[in-house]
Parts: C-alpha cells; structure tokens; sequence
C-alpha cells in the first residue's frame, strides 16, 4: 500500500523459553528464512560471544553455542560469506579493540564453528570496532569500512578515533585481503564509527551504502548526517 498503511506487529516465539538473552550492541543478518544474532551486552553476562538463529517459518529460537575463540564482544562486523553459506563474525569491541575473528558454517544445516577461528589471517587488519559492513559474492569480496579504532576514554558518552579506510575481506573464507587507505579513495567520506550501512547487489558486485554516523573526538564529537555510496566490482 501507500505511505501511512505500514504495520509493526510484535514477533512472538512458539516457544519463550529459548529467547537469547537481552541485549545491546549486539549484531543481526538475515540469511534465507533465518535470523542469526550474534554477541552484544548482555543484560546479566557482560560481553556475549553466543550465536542464535531464529526461525521466521517456525517463530522458534535455536541457541547455536558460542565461539570458544572468541572474547565476548559489543560492536563486532557481522557478515554473510560463501554466498550465504557461511557467517562470519570480524572485529568488535573486547574490552579493546579487536583484529580477530570466527567463521560460521550454515551450509545445508551444518551449524557448527570452524575448528579454526580467523586470527591469523586478520592480523594485518588494524583492529576495530563499530564498522560498518557487508558482502559481495560476485565481486568475490567483503567489506569492513571504518569504525572506531581507538576507544574514548569516555566510553559510550564520547568519541574515539575513527577510520574511512576500506578494509578488503575474501568472501568465501573471511581473510584479510588488504586495506585500501582513504588518501587512494577521493573523494571519500570523512572518518566515522557508529554508523551503519547496507548492500545493493547486482550483476558484477554492487554497492555499499554508507549513512551517518560519528566522528570527531571527546572533545568535540560529531554527528553525522551525510550518505555515500562505494561501487564494488571485480
């Protein structure tokens, strides 16, 4: 219908016992008929490192473990990989920014952690925090923009040190690839973190949109309210 004839209706699970526990800063991707959420603060555990999938045929929640190579995190990168076959969590915030990372097998119900997490293979990525992310399977990559890579000694009131480089993932495996500098991209968008974004695919990979978000320092922090695209390609 026209503007003004939009519903919201509460989602209530068949089952209420298996709802993941309340959160914030925690991360959400829609793969299929599913709903993965990963990590996030907990309202009673502190930093999570758990990973649920939510059902939208069934309304049923299903707890898939946590990352046994993971610290519990707010802010990580949360991406679909392989073409939907896979997850793939990057980054985040552990107390410290991070440069680490885990893979996540959904392919034909597998549901089960790589033996192996990512963190050699991002260790040449600086670590980071509250990016802004997403995936392009004919391009043959993932993308990682941004995000705060120094913490504000204020915590959430304030404003750490950002980046506006464009961190380059393989999208099969989640490794790190490279790190194109925002002095090789102009003009580009200036640096944030806290933002958000989204991916438009087409037939040779698509486009990353980019919104908002925060930048400056504690000192004098800025909101942002500026749209940008990136074209991706092979």
């Amino acid at each position: 219908g026209g503007p003004g004839s939009e519903t919201w209706s509460e989602v209530i699970p068949a089952d209420s016992s298996t709802i993941p526990e309340a959160r914030s800063f925690h991360k959400m991707l829609c793969v299929g008929d599913n709903l993965y959420v990963f990590g996030g603060c907990g309202d009673t555990s502190g930093r999570l490192k758990d990973l649920h999938r939510f059902d939208l045929k069934s309304l049923t929640w299903h707890s898939l473990g946590e990352s046994q190579h993971l610290r519990g995190r707010g802010g990580p990168t949360f991406l679909s990989l392989n073409s939907g076959r896979a997850l793939g969590v990057v980054a985040g915030f552990a107390g410290e920014e991070t440069n680490d990372g885990h893979v996540f097998d959904i392919f034909q119900g597998s549901n089960k952690w790589a033996e192996t997490p990512l963190n050699d293979d991002l260790k040449d990525m600086r670590p980071r925090s509250v990016c802004i992310g997403g995936s392009f399977p004919k391009a043959g990559v993932s993308i990682v923009f941004g995000g705060e890579v120094d913490p504000s000694a204020k915590g959430h009131e304030g404003a750490g040190g950002f980046e506006n480089d464009i961190v380059l993932l393989d999208e099969t495996s989640g490794r790190y690839l490279d790190t194109i500098p925002h002095d090789d991209v102009e003009p580009c968008p200036e640096t944030r973190g806290w933002s958000d974004g989204a991916v438009a695919e087409d037939s040779i990979g698509g486009t990353l949109f980019v919104f908002g978000g925060l930048s400056g320092d504690d000192t004098t922090p800025k909101r942002l309210d500026d749209l940008w695209k990136l074209q991706v390609s092979k």
